[in-house]
C-alpha cells in the first residue's frame, strides 16, 4: 500500500528493499519495533548505525527488529553508502526514494526513529539522533517485550 494517511497503520505499508524487492511492514508485526528514517547526508544518522546494529545484536533472540528506511535518496545512493560503511548492518535497510514518509507520517527531520510496542501501537518518537546500545535504551525496550 502507497503512503496515504497521516495515522494510517504503519504496518499497512510496503517498501522496496535495496535488492527491489517489496518488504512489507506486516511482516515486523508482532515484535517490539525500532522505524528508523535517515539519509546518507545526514551526519546524526550515520553516526547512531553503529549503536543500531549493536543494539540489534544485543536483542538477538528476542521479538524485537531495527527496519531503517531512507528517506528521498536513490538506491545507488543508498546502495553505494552501505559498502563505504565501516560496520555492516544486517537489520533490513528500505527505500522510500521518493520521500513521501515526511509528509504521510509527518516527519520533520532527521533521523526521525518510530517505536512500537508488541501490539503495533507506536510508544515513542525520538526526534534526532539517539545512543541506540546503552544500557537505559536497551532497558526500555527489553520493557516492551
Amino acid at each position: 500500500m502507497p503512503l496515504q494517511a497521516k495515522d494510517a497503520d504503519i504496518f499497512s505499508y510496503s517498501f522496496p528493499d535495496t535488492d527491489g524487492n517489496s518488504v512489507a511492514l506486516e511482516g515486523f508485526r508482532g515484535k517490539v519495533v525500532v522505524l528508523n528514517f535517515w539519509a546518507t547526508w545526514c551526519p546524526p544518522c550515520i553516526k547512531e548505525m553503529p549503536g543500531m546494529q549493536r543494539l540489534r545484536e544485543a536483542m538477538q533472540g528476542e521479538p524485537f527488529e531495527i527496519v531503517a528506511i531512507n528517506a528521498g535518496e536513490s538506491n545507488a545512493a543508498v546502495s553505494a553508502f552501505l559498502l563505504e560503511l565501516d560496520t555492516e548492518l544486517t537489520f533490513p535497510i528500505l527505500l522510500d526514494e521518493q520521500g513521501l514518509s515526511f509528509g504521510t507520517l509527518g516527519l520533520r527531520g532527521l533521523p526521525t526513529t518510530l517505536i512500537y510496542d508488541r501490539s503495533g501501537t507506536k510508544v515513542e518518537t525520538v526526534l534526532g539522533g539517539r545512543e541506540w546500545d546503552s544500557d537505559k535504551t536497551i532497558q526500555q525496550l527489553k520493557s516492551l517485550l
